[in-house]
């Protein structure tokens, strides 16, 4: 097997306040598509001089969840779904990157309202920017895996995330 490197230079890279994570999903029985954001609080990217060194650690604001609505923002960061006040953040944390069918596979364990479920996004854009990196990656989460199981039927089981992140090498 021929592995891959990782095309940034070795070290720690911290997320800048610009990185966001948008999502889509459904609601009204499938129905109506649903698209937000959430905010990184904060995230640190290992890479090391192999991928098996590399690792993601990061932090999101549950509280920031944001589609423009603002009753269903309340309803979704109320106990009924997300319970932002006694779980403020999401962490997500890698077990392992590998390459796979062309790309970065990021796999690792998320973590809401302290319910663990594996999670996987693929990198698609990975460059240095000499300073930094800039990542654009992609994944899907199953809510229900996380105990997040109010209305069922009209919200979607499902949510489709995209990752648009800047670091700045510490």
């Amino acid at each position: 097997m021929i592995e891959h490197a990782i095309e940034a230079p070795a070290g720690r890279y911290t997320l800048t306040a610009e990185s966001t994570i948008r999502f889509r999903t459904r609601h009204m029985f499938g129905l109506a598509p649903v698209r937000g954001r959430l905010a990184v609080k904060s995230a640190v990217i290992s890479v090391g001089d192999s991928p098996a060194d590399s690792s993601v650690d990061a932090t999101i604001e549950a509280a920031s969840f944001s589609t423009r609505n603002p009753l269903r923002d309340i309803q979704v960061r109320s106990r009924l779904f997300l319970h932002a006040r006694r779980h403020p953040t999401f962490r997500f944390q890698s077990d392992s990157i590998l390459w796979r069918d062309g790309a970065w596979q990021v796999r690792g364990t998320l973590t809401v309202r302290g319910n663990h479920a594996p999670v996987e996004f693929t990198v698609d854009q990975l460059s240095s920017t000499g300073s930094g990196l800039t990542v654009k990656a992609h994944g899907e989460v199953n809510r229900y895996a996380l105990g997040v199981t109010a209305f069922k039927g009209m919200a979607a089981r499902k949510l489709t995330f995209e990752l648009d992140a800047r670091a700045a090498r510490d």
